[in-house]
C-alpha cells in the first residue's frame, strides 16, 4: 500500500506542477481531500488519488498536458478508454492488470483520476432526470469493458465468451466509444458557470448532488504528505454534502482499499 501511495503521490506532484505552470485550476477531492484534512496525507487504506477540475480548465488540461514521465489517457485520445473522465498514468515504472474489465486496451499503470466538474440545473428534479440518463449510459458502457480484456491461454470459456461478445456486439469498440461521447455531450449540456450549481457527473457513485458553485470559486493550498496541493475553498461544506462528518473515522470493516479487483506491479526499468 505504501509503495502504491508513493507512486500516486509522484504523479500528483507532477500534475500539480503542470497545472500551476499553466494556470489550470484543480482541487484534490473525495478520499484524497479527506486524507489531507484528517491525516495530513493519505487515508491509511486509500489506494488512489482523486482530483477535480472545472470543465473549462479540464478541456484545456486535456489539450495541453505533457510530461516526461506520465501519460494522459482519456476518451479524447483513446477510443478504448471507456470512462467519461481522464487519468494521468505511470506506464514507465508500473503496470496494472484487471481481473476481467480493463478500462483501456492500451498498457496502463498506476494512475490518478481527473474528474471534470460541470454545470448542473437549478432544479433538483431536472438534474436528477439527467443524472439518471447518464447512469443508464454509464452502466451500459461498463458492460462493454469486457472488450478490453486481453484473453490469455487457459482462461475459462465464460471469460473468453464475454470478451468476444462485447467486442462483436460493440462493433469492435465503436459502439461503446459512441456511448462515452454521448455521455460527455450530456454532461456538458449545462455550461459551467451558467447556474448556481455544479456537479461531478462522470463517475456516478454519489447521486445527483448539487454543489454550490461558490464552493469552487477560490482554491487554497493545503498540506498533504509533506507537500501542498490545491483544494476548493469551500471544502468543508463540499465534503459534508458528500459524507456528513468526514472527520469521524469509518467503522473498521469499511477501512479497505477500493480497487480490490485491480493488481499493480512494479516494472524493471
Amino acid at each position: 500500500m505504501k509503495e502504491l501511495q508513493k507512486a500516486c503521490l509522484e504523479i500528483l506532484i507532477d500534475f500539480h506542477a503542470f497545472c500551476v505552470k499553466n494556470n489550470i485550476k484543480y482541487s484534490i477531492d473525495y478520499g484524497t481531500l479527506i486524507g489531507a484534512l484528517r491525516h495530513k496525507g493519505f487515508i491509511p487504506w486509500d489506494d488512489d488519488v482523486d482530483v477535480v477540475i472545472p470543465r473549462p480548465d479540464f478541456e484545456r488540461f486535456c489539450k495541453t498536458y505533457s510530461s516526461d514521465d506520465y501519460k494522459l489517457i482519456f476518451y479524447g485520445n483513446d477510443p478504448s478508454a471507456l470512462a467519461a473522465f481522464a487519468r494521468v498514468v505511470d506506464c514507465r515504472k508500473t503496470h496494472y492488470e484487471s481481473a476481467a474489465r480493463p478500462w483501456t486496451k492500451q498498457e496502463s499503470g498506476v494512475w490518478i483520476d481527473v474528474f471534470p466538474i460541470d454545470g448542473v440545473e437549478e432544479s433538483e428534479a431536472q438534474y436528477a432526470r439527467r443524472y439518471s440518463r447518464l447512469r443508464k449510459i454509464s452502466d451500459t458502457v461498463h458492460k462493454f469493458r469486457w472488450q478490453n480484456h486481453h484473453i490469455r491461454k487457459g482462461e475459462p470459456l465464460r471469460v473468453k465468451f464475454k470478451a468476444l461478445a462485447a467486442y462483436f456486439v460493440g462493433f469492435g469498440g465503436r459502439l461503446p466509444a459512441a456511448f462515452v461521447r454521448r455521455m460527455v455531450a450530456i454532461m456538458k449540456s449545462v455550461p459551467y458557470g451558467s447556474t448556481r450549481f455544479v456537479g461531478q457527473c462522470s463517475y456516478l457513485d454519489d447521486g445527483p448532488i448539487q454543489f454550490p458553485i461558490e464552493d469552487f470559486k477560490d482554491f487554497v493550498l493545503i498540506p498533504f504528505e509533506n507537500h501542498e496541493f490545491y483544494a476548493i475553498s469551500g471544502y468543508d461544506h463540499h465534503l459534508r454534502q458528500l459524507y456528513g462528518d468526514y472527520m469521524q473515522l469509518p467503522p473498521e470493516y469499511e477501512r479497505v482499499p477500493k480497487q480490490f479487483s485491480v493488481k499493480f506491479y512494479k516494472k524493471e526499468y
